[in-house]
Parts: structure tokens; sequence; C-alpha cells
């Protein structure tokens, strides 16, 4: 049997839950990738199922992943 192996990759997501209800992710390192779910698990489910999809794309096209190189922080201010 031949075991194929799988790189693994991890990519920052940012999931806001939308006025209208649901919620609204995106993948910021991935250019245009971003999902709407009706729930929490739904969004995550279907953001995992798109980048998938990206890095299928990547591969075909014969182009490097791009590499997640965002700094997640908190700012206050004071107004």
């Amino acid at each position: 049997m031949d075991t194929v192996s799988k790189k693994e990759y991890r990519f920052t997501i940012l999931i806001e839950p939308c006025v209208e209800g649901g919620y609204f992710a995106t993948c910021p390192a991935l250019s245009g990738c971003h999902v709407e779910g009706e729930t929490y698990e739904e969004t995550i489910r279907e953001m995992r199922s798109a980048i998938n999809a990206f890095i299928d794309d990547y591969k075909q096209d014969g182009e490097a992943i791009p590499q997640d190189n965002l700094t997640i922080t908190t700012l206050k201010v004071a107004v």
C-alpha cells in the first residue's frame, strides 16, 4: 500500500458575527478566501474546505503556497 504523506499548513482566520445572523470568516494570507456560515462550527468547516481548495489551486498552478506571517495583537486606546 502506498502511503501519501500530507503537509500541514497553519493559517490565521478571522471570524466575526454578522448583524443579520451567522458568521463571516476570512483568511488574510489567501487573498479572496472568505466564507459565511449559519453557525460558528459550520463557518469553521466551510473555511477549512475553502483553504483546502485554495491550496489545491496553488498546487495545480505550480505556484508557491503563501505563508501566513500575520501577527495578532490587541491595541488599547483611550479617547
